[in-house]
């Protein structure tokens, strides 16, 4: 799936979307093994987890949409 990004970019939005999954298991695994004593930050719960996921998926979309309208525009 072509988004129109160079390998950099790619790769900076990969290790930004992973570092927060990461981020996000160690909060949760704290939390399992407390037995529920300690909280979730609201910003790494399900919840937000997933809306973040959702996101960054939906940001995708829209680039490769954009870069399939301009290849269209640009018959070259």
């Amino acid at each position: 799936m072509e988004v129109g990004e160079t390998v950099f970019e790619h790769f900076a939005f990969t290790v930004k979307v992973a570092s927060k999954m990461i981020i996000s298991s160690v909060f949760f695994l704290i939390h399992g093994l407390s037995g529920g004593l300690l909280g979730m930050p609201e910003r790494y719960n399900l919840c937000a987890m997933a809306e973040s996921l959702c996101d960054a998926n939906d940001d995708r979309i829209q680039r490769q949409e954009e870069n399939n309208n301009n290849e269209k525009d640009d018959p070259s």
